[in-house]
């Protein structure tokens, strides 16, 4: 019985193996400047998977005192529109993300502090055969995230071999005859490639735009369009696709095609929407500081809040402005004096610009408020962050006044 369950054991982890194709530290010519690292590449059935780990940097103790604002902590994340692109037999392939495991994806993030290290997979579609070199295009820079894109990643993915006929009947011999050279063959397309340009359609300027494919019966898989240029490019399996495409101000526009043996190009000439002129806002007020409550008469129970008003910053950024010192100051002051105490300091903005952006310049702003509070001698265990962006206004107004009110830091009690 332990003979055969052995042999059993055997097979298995045999057929495991035969199953997928595994690249230990792949050779890669063109990587990030940054902590991250492909340790290996794994090619099932059905995924490329890329086993990456990431180590948080710790800084001197010479560079933390350097900066107060410094930051001490990161943000990591995958894109979820990230892609594996591959240039092969002439034409562009692209393979999409399906998951993660072990790392969130945007805008979702994970804090990691100095000396962290994060072990994390990402799975895409599977690569073609014969595909032994493609880039991993994680995200575009400028969007407040360092990219992690690697270029020229080398891996072993051989294109599947011609079996060879064992048994072949006897023939008698021909007289010699001059070989006929045969044509190299070609490999047959993969997917269809699908291009086209957004454009508006008055000024004809490139428009940076969202672009939906659908499959017919299956879920819309979104592309973006490059950076200033209004293009947009997806490779597409055979079968008949919604192309649809979304740009703020201006009318939605969408078409079908029929993905065959040739490449596909479609334009879009986007109509602007019509808009009424909108009235003169007055110049905006500077921030000034308003009364507040008391922070030493914060009672140190759970569940209490509240609002520092004089916490300011510069207008769109996360930057501290020097009248914030002094109730940052009684923060201090009052953990000190509540030495048990744990807070969780949280951000919002108001409801003007793109949401994805203030949920970030919330997070921001909190987190530059706790690196304040640990320079000046706060334990960071003690203080949690969290931003909320635009979705929990005090008032839904639009004035200047009622816009500055959504704009605020509060402090929370969580733990006595």
């Amino acid at each position: 019985m332990k003979k055969r369950l052995f042999l059993a054991y055997v097979f298995l982890f045999w057929t495991g193996i035969s199953l997928a194709q595994v690249t230990v530290k792949p050779r890669v010519e063109e990587a990030p400047e940054s902590d991250v690292i492909i340790t290996r590449v794994e090619l099932t059935k059905d995924f490329t998977i890329l086993h990456m780990r990431f180590e948080a940097p710790v800084p001197s103790l010479k560079d933390r005192k350097r900066n107060l604002f410094e930051s001490v902590e990161e943000s990591i994340g995958i894109d979820p529109m990230s892609e594996l692109q591959a240039n092969a037999y002439g034409r562009l392939y692209s393979f999409a993300f399906v998951r993660t495991e072990g790392i969130p994806t945007r805008p979702n993030y994970r804090i990691v502090q100095p000396g962290d290290v994060v072990n994390f997979r990402v799975y895409y579609e599977r690569l073609e055969p014969g595909l032994e070199v493609f880039d991993l295009r994680e995200c575009r820079s400028g969007n407040r995230w360092t990219c992690w894109n690697f270029f020229n990643v080398h891996i072993k993915n051989p294109a599947p071999k011609k079996k060879k006929n064992l048994k072949t009947p006897a023939v008698p011999k021909a007289p010699a005859t001059k070989p006929v050279e045969k044509p190299a063959a070609t490999p047959p397309p993969l997917t269809v490639l699908l291009s086209g340009q957004i454009l508006d359609a008055v000024t004809k300027e490139p428009l940076q735009a969202k672009v939906a494919v659908r499959k017919e019966g299956a879920k819309a898989d979104t592309v973006r369009t490059i950076a200033g240029t209004g293009v947009f490019r997806k490779n597409l399996r055979a079968g008949k696709y919604q192309v649809s495409v979304h740009v703020p101000g201006y009318e939605a526009a969408s078409a079908t095609v029929d993905a065959k043996e040739k490449d596909i190009d479609q334009d879009f000439l986007l109509k602007p929407v019509e808009k009424p002129a909108p009235p003169v806002a007055p110049p905006a007020e500077e921030p000034k500081p308003v009364e507040a409550p008391k922070i030493e008469d914060l009672k140190p129970e759970v569940g209490n809040k509240i609002e520092l008003k004089n916490i300011l910053f510069e207008t769109g950024k996360a930057d501290l402005l020097p009248e914030s010192r002094v109730d940052l100051d009684q923060v201090v002051s009052w953990l000190k004096n509540n030495p048990t105490v744990e807070i969780r300091l949280e951000g919002h903005t108001d409801a003007i610009g793109d949401p994805e952006k203030n949920m970030e310049l919330s997070i921001e702003r909190v987190v530059a408020v706790k690196r304040y509070l640990i320079s000046n001698g706060i334990e960071a265990a003690r203080v949690q962050t969290k931003g909320f962006g635009d979705t929990v206004p005090l008032t839904t107004g639009r004035s200047q006044q009622e816009r500055r009110l959504n704009r605020r830091v509060e402090m929370v009690v969580v733990k006595k």
